[in-house]
């Protein structure tokens, strides 16, 4: 009877351990899953901004080679007024030459590139809206750049021109309700910058 009773007590230790490590491996599980959660969002936001970055860029390597494209196009692409006179004035040097045919040219090409700089500003608002409650450090980097848009635009009288529909070139109207409204509060509404209906190549004959 002893040694059936040492036998048992000898053996209770290992139920003992048994009945611990089944009561921590849940918790073990539970915790491994958390960080594991956890690392997942991490790595899921970081490539989110990886990728709003790349968006970022991208859009301002576009303008940049659209620039370097259509050189007598500089005045567009000027983000203070004094360097749009400036590049004004040298782009009238540079076209004074110019035949109507080449000057109605010009002004065509001047509307489409204007077209397209308001374009990207548009695909920077819809990616602040998109990025907006959903990751705080890719909105803030997709709203720098939206401002940076609010206040070149404001500074320069062509684009200003060209987006006026009441007595400008109207290309607002290629644009949604919502990056219209946007633009009335956050480019024209504090902007005192005058508009240029000329531009550096002028009128055309008869208009």
């Amino acid at each position: 009877m002893a040694d059936e009773e040492h036998k048992e007590e000898s053996r209770s230790p290992a139920k003992k351990w048994s009945f611990g490590l089944g009561a921590i491996l849940p918790v073990v599980a539970l915790c491994l899953s958390v960080f594991s959660l956890l690392t997942s969002e991490l790595a899921r936001k970081d490539v989110a901004r990886i990728d709003v970055i790349k968006t970022e860029y991208g859009l301002f390597h576009e303008l940049a080679q659209l620039q370097l494209q259509h050189p007598l196009m500089e005045h567009l692409f000027t983000a203070s007024e004094e360097a749009y006179d400036s590049n004004v004035a040298r782009i009238k040097v540079a076209s004074s030459s110019a035949s109507d045919k080449d000057r109605a040219q010009l002004l065509l090409q001047e509307r489409a590139v204007a077209h397209y700089i308001f374009t990207t500003y548009e695909e920077a608002f819809y990616l602040w809206q998109q990025s907006r409650g959903t990751d705080k450090s890719r909105a803030q980097m997709a709203l720098d750049d939206l401002v940076y848009f609010n206040g070149a635009l404001c500074s320069n009288p062509r684009l200003l021109w060209y987006w006026d529909s009441n007595d400008g070139g109207s290309l607002d109207e290629a644009f949604g309700g919502e990056l219209r409204e946007y633009y009335k509060e956050h480019v024209l509404k504090d902007c005192s910058t005058s508009k240029d209906p000329t531009g550096p190549f002028g009128h055309l004959k008869g208009e």
